[in-house]
């Protein structure tokens, strides 16, 4: 059976999002014991050297000044602009409040695409991110963890939701101008390079993790900033940035129940009713007549 290049994207932020979904778990079981900030430095330290050859490839230094200017501001965005707040919200917020925190990316990244690029999407999208934001708005009925929760922490995330949802939005005259591999590597690596200048400073701690520790939280970086971003970065070159966005709903459940058997958080009634809720409002959404170009535009259409 074949996809047409729609499907192949959607199925591209699907798996994306799974990678990601992890995370929070991984974060929040991390900076418990590994300073956040030393954390990140790990983590992007091993995706970043990984990227290289990408970034080599895509030889950004030949690209017009716009594109260059722009890729800096999606790589400063998508790497410490969204790591830092959320590795150091990680230190109070439990994994299944985090992921669902991050969440909210889909409602930053649709106010940005109308307000940037002036897109009117179909009756399907609009119901389908009602749908999934009343998911979402359930999954957090579930009991909070016994630990300090400030409105600090919560702002931190969802600052860095709002960061990884600008990049989403204007990363995507990159990916369809120099594709995907390459966009991917020179954003990993300027956002890398971007990172360690401003976490190094700021460790707190003068104690280095066990090899064992380091492995892991290295092993982590590849899986979500390196394959994460090749996955969300193809997804983005063939789906309009507010329909990808969608499906970020699925983080919290994904994440919820990943909590619950690597971190005994609870799960509960309306934690499992509004994960269905949320897969359903995401189907309603990726159901979008193939044909309504004029009533969702490619995100890279609109910005030529």
């Amino acid at each position: 059976m074949s996809f047409d290049r729609s499907q192949q994207g959607m199925g591209a932020a699907l798996a994306a999002v799974i990678i990601w979904a992890l995370v929070p778990v991984g974060t929040r079981f991390f900076v418990l014991r590994v300073d956040p900030f030393l954390f990140n430095v790990i983590r992007f330290a091993a995706s970043g050297s990984v990227a290289v050859p990408l970034f080599l490839r895509a030889r950004p230094w030949r690209w017009p000044a716009s594109d260059r200017m722009l890729l800096f501001w999606c790589a400063v965005l998508a790497v410490p602009g969204y790591n830092i707040p959320v590795a150091v919200a990680a230190q109070t917020v439990p994994a299944g409040r985090l992921g669902l925190l991050i969440a909210t990316e889909p409602v930053f990244i649709v106010a940005l695409t109308l307000l940037l690029k002036r897109q009117r999407m179909g009756w399907r999208v609009w119901a389908g991110s009602t749908l999934a934001l009343a998911g979402v708005a359930l999954t957090s009925q579930g009991p909070v963890a016994p630990h300090s929760f400030s409105w600090i922490s919560t702002l931190q995330a969802l600052c860095g939701a709002a960061s990884w949802s600008c990049y989403t939005v204007l990363a995507t005259r990159l990916n369809q101008k120099y594709g995907t591999f390459g966009v991917t590597g020179a954003i990993v690596v300027v956002g890398t390079v971007t990172l360690l200048a401003i976490s190094i400073p700021m460790i707190h701690t003068a104690a280095t993790p066990d090899a064992m520790t380091i492995s892991l939280v290295a092993g982590m970086g590849l899986a979500s900033s390196m394959l994460g971003f090749l996955l969300w970065n193809y997804a983005g070159a063939r789906v309009p940035a507010e329909r990808m966005g969608l499906v970020l709903y699925l983080i919290p459940v994904v994440c919820v129940l990943a909590g619950t058997g690597f971190l005994g958080e609870a799960l509960t009634a309306p934690i499992i009713c509004g994960g269905l809720l949320t897969v359903f409002g995401v189907w309603v959404a990726s159901r979008a007549a193939r044909g309504a170009r004029g009533e969702v535009k490619c995100a890279g259409e609109s910005a030529a």
